[in-house]
This record gives structure tokens, sequence and C-alpha cells, in this order.
């Protein structure tokens, strides 16, 4: 049967004029007009409300939505010794921002990012949960480097750093960790640097790593992508059509592979009959239980109202095919 599941961010804010606001409490917590235990109050009900909606919706495989993180990178950048966070930036091409990290000095781990934020997730939620990670390379790739000069030393040093992170989550439970490098779909020629980060990030580990690239092709990649040390592929196959037919043309059933088939940057929903195809086209070549379906990428690039109705839409259009 094909499983379904997110691959990152989900929106925070809802148009249940009921439900908590986390941007209004935001704002109330910068003007001193709540605590930070008020504050944190906002935070977990909102996680357990967006880890309810992934349930409700019917996803195999959740996550808690990153409804901490500002953005993919600063929740990560603020816990290592030796960077800076510096001002907005875009992220890719998207109309969103994250801030740019500043490497000052030798890079050091200085407290875990996200094993509290796996823990709660996991003690709310009825569904398996994965914990997501950025990868070494495009972290160092969103950074401004003013200390190494040495991308590689950089991007290794970085991948050691998130290893000990990995490790902790692994060892917390997390079954499945996903590290995402969209970076490496514009940077081909850097296959080997990841291949390396990927080997020190993932060293040891007792969970099963999933790979994540979206937003461009991976024409550059394959076949050599597929002998990455990691065991599910994820690809956006929305934003690059070709990526369909390369992933189905060079994986040959050698990794689990995550499907990227509805538009997560566009409100417009997809058929039945649509997704049907793609479901159809890669259960001829690949093990339906080595399938995940999944948005193209982050759903909070949508309204929360919209990214509601695609999920259920889309576990809708699995569940029918899996009949």
């Amino acid at each position: 049967m094909l499983k379904t599941t997110v691959v990152g961010n989900y929106p925070k804010i809802t148009e249940d004029k009921t439900a908590l606001n986390l941007r209004r409490a935001l704002n109330r917590f910068d003007q001193a007009k709540i605590t930070k235990e008020e504050l944190e109050e906002v935070y977990q009900k909102t996680i357990k409300r967006v880890i309810k909606e992934q349930e409700e919706a019917g996803v195999d495989l959740i996550t808690d939505g990153q409804i901490r993180w500002d953005d993919p990178i600063t929740p990560f950048a603020k816990n290592i010794h030796g960077i800076e966070i510096g001002g907005l930036l875009r992220f890719f091409d998207n109309n969103v921002y994250y801030r740019r990290p500043l490497i000052r000095s030798k890079l050091r781990f200085a407290d875990y990012s996200v094993v509290e934020e796996f823990k709660f997730a996991r003690a709310n939620s009825r569904k398996e949960v994965k914990q997501v990670l950025p990868g070494a390379f495009t972290f160092a790739r969103l950074s401004v480097d003013e200390f190494y000069q040495d991308e590689e030393r950089l991007v290794l040093d970085l991948a050691g750093i998130l290893h000990k992170e990995a490790e902790k989550l692994s060892q917390e439970g997390a079954r499945i960790i996903q590290i995402d490098e969209p970076a490496l779909c514009f940077h081909p020629d850097k296959l080997k640097l990841v291949e390396g980060s990927l080997k020190v990030l993932t060293e040891g580990l007792k969970s099963k790593i999933a790979l994540y690239l979206y937003f461009g092709s991976i024409k550059d990649l394959v076949p050599a992508l597929f002998e990455l040390p990691v065991d599910i592929i994820g690809v956006d196959v929305v934003s690059k059509k070709e990526n369909l037919d390369l992933l189905l043309e060079y994986n040959d059933a050698k990794k689990e592979i995550g499907v990227g088939c509805v538009d997560a940057r566009n409100t417009r929903m997809e058929s039945q009959s649509e997704l049907w195809t793609i479901f159809e086209k890669i259960t001829k070549k690949i093990p339906e239980e080595k399938i995940y379906i999944n948005p193209s990428c982050g759903l909070e690039f949508l309204p929360h109202a919209q990214a509601q109705k695609k999920l259920k839409n889309m576990v809708r259009a699995v569940n029918q095919f899996n009949e």
C-alpha cells in the first residue's frame, strides 16, 4: 500500500477565530503584554492542533509542523558557537525569508535545537512523527562564510554538529529523520561533498534517513543520487516534471521514495485522475510499500484552509487507490 507523509512545515495561523493565534501571541510577547509561560502555552496548543489536523486528514507519517521555527536555518544556527544571526534574505525563489547565518569562527555544538520539539510531538501524536533537519550543504550555502574560506571544511563541520542532533533524536526514538538538501538541485557538481557530509551526519544512526530535495531538477544528479547513504529519497515532481521520469528510470527500487506530487506552492487543487496517473506510473516500477506520497515541499507557502484541503485530498486519493 502507498503511504502518505508531509515534507516539513505547516501553516501556523488558522482561519478559525476560536483558535489561539500564534502571530498575535508573539506580538503581545514582544510588547511585554504576556509572559514567556503564556507564550509557551500558545506554542503547545498550536502544535497540538497542527498534529491533530494531520492525524484527522489521515496522514501516515507526520511532523510537528515546525511551528517553533522562524525559518529552516535559524533554530539550528542559534545553537552553534561561531555563528551570528544576520539579516533577512529570500529563501530560494519564494516570497519567504530566512535570517542568514554569519560564520564568524570555528563552529562548535552548543545545544540541541529540536530534540525537545520531537519529544513533545511524539508524546502528543497517535501517528508516527519524523523530525526534519537541514542538510549541511544547504546550511552552508545559505550562510556567509567569514572564517573557513573552505567550503568542504565548513560543510563537514556542520555535518558533525548536525550528527549530534540526529544521534540524540535517534536515541529518543525518531525512527525516521529527514534531511533537507534543496541546494543540491542547484549545485549538482557538489554531490560528492553532500555524500561526504551525509556519511558524517548519519554515522552510527539506527534511524532511517530520508533525503528530501525540492524546488529544482535532479537531471544532473542521477544515477549517483541513488547511491547516497540514505534510505529514502524524496523528490519534488511538481516544480520540475522531468523529475518523475528520472526518479523511475534511475531508482530501480533500490531506495524507498517520496513523491512530491501535490503542489505546495499553488492553491490549485489536484484532481484524483491527475494523482492516480502518477500513482499508476510509479507503482509499475517501484513496490507500493516503498513509496511515500507527499506535497512537493512544506505546506506553509499555502493558506491554512487550502493546505488542509490539499492534505485531505491527497490522502483520499491514496486511500482510494489502495482499495
